[in-house]
């Protein structure tokens, strides 16, 4: 189910996401992104792909906020679980509305006034296909101590083959124009339920030419809820990346290349934190990668970590 709101022409840029039963943080996001979209000042719209449907206060909240704002809206409901599912209604959407770029941001995130301004920017100046920026992390007052490990819950830049490289879509601007002719659907459904989709999706268009660009001055924040507020979510975390990048690693048969490339992370293990690549916490920085090892060997061994977990599937791990 698709619902339009405002009936504003220009739709070269769109402002993209995915909801799952957060409304408020949902509402704050959209006023956020009109500062935003009023900082840069010019037309966007507004693409919103809930992975849930049963709440119809969600559509009634982007439909006020479409009339409040004057910014065009898209209200998708997708009902088929899972992330990549969301992510590819959103897609789809904007293809249909001939979005010329697209910025992705998270439900549980609120973007700095100038992020699609220097997401723009970037992309203009370094002609990229993908541009990313950072994600710092908003801890709630009782777990304010946290802030000294703020790194390990931020995205920050990263490079793959000594090139940037754009790794998640909590942050990002794309040339939809640049990606026309990549095969659909262009999120994996094997990766909807666990998570992980996004990074096989960028390495796809990373390693077929597309270039990626960052911008340290678009900056967004998300809320870190008590509930992910300590180092026991991080530890599992962690897990959880070391569990699907095994995954995303083995695709088109290159399993038994991961498979090395774990017995090497292993035998590196003891030695850690001698890199100091955590130089202010380097017993927390081996904990952390003692866990991502943890996640690998069990991927190896046919464990699936579910991020994207549903209510009504108990007994499966997730962190969400």
């Amino acid at each position: 189910m698709t619902t339009v709101h405002n009936t504003n022409p220009s739709a070269s840029l769109a402002i993209g996401l995915c909801t799952y039963k957060r409304r408020p943080s949902l509402e704050r996001l959209l006023e956020h992104i009109a500062i935003s979209v009023a900082a840069l000042g010019r037309p966007a719209t507004v693409i919103v792909a809930d992975n849930d449907g049963s709440d119809p206060e969600v559509g009634k909240s982007v439909a006020a906020f479409s009339a409040r704002s004057g910014i065009a809206a898209s209200y998708l409901v997708e009902t088929t679980p899972g992330i990549s599912a969301a992510r590819n209604a959103v897609f789809d959407e904007a293809a249909r509305l001939g979005v010329r770029f697209m910025a992705m941001i998270d439900d549980d995130e609120w973007p700095s006034p100038q992020w699609l301004a220097e997401l723009l920017k970037t992309q203009a100046a370094q002609q990229a296909a993908v541009v990313g920026g950072p994600v710092r992390p908003v801890f709630p007052d009782e777990a304010r101590h946290l802030q000294k490990y703020a790194r390990y819950w931020s995205v920050e830049k990263q490079f793959l083959e000594g090139k940037p490289f754009v790794f998640c879509s909590c942050n990002f601007l794309i040339d939809m124009q640049a990606i026309a002719g990549e095969p659909r659907p262009l999120f994996d459904d094997k990766f909807g339920l666990s998570g992980g989709g996004d990074t096989v999706f960028f390495r796809k268009l990373f390693y077929r030419g597309h270039p990626m660009a960052w911008s340290d001055a678009a900056w967004i924040n998300e809320e870190v809820p008590q509930s992910r507020a300590g180092f026991k979510w991080m530890r599992q975390r962690r897990y959880r990346v070391g569990n699907h990048a095994v995954r995303w690693e083995s695709i088109g048969g290159k399993s038994a290349r991961s498979f090395v490339k774990t017995l090497g992370i292993t035998a590196r293990l003891p030695f850690y934190p001698l890199f100091r690549r955590e130089p202010e916490s380097p017993l927390v920085g081996w904990l952390l990668e003692y866990d991502k090892v943890r996640g690998r060997w069990a991927s190896h061994f046919g464990d699936v970590f579910v991020e994207y977990a549903r209510p009504e599937e108990p007994g499966q791990k997730t962190c969400r």
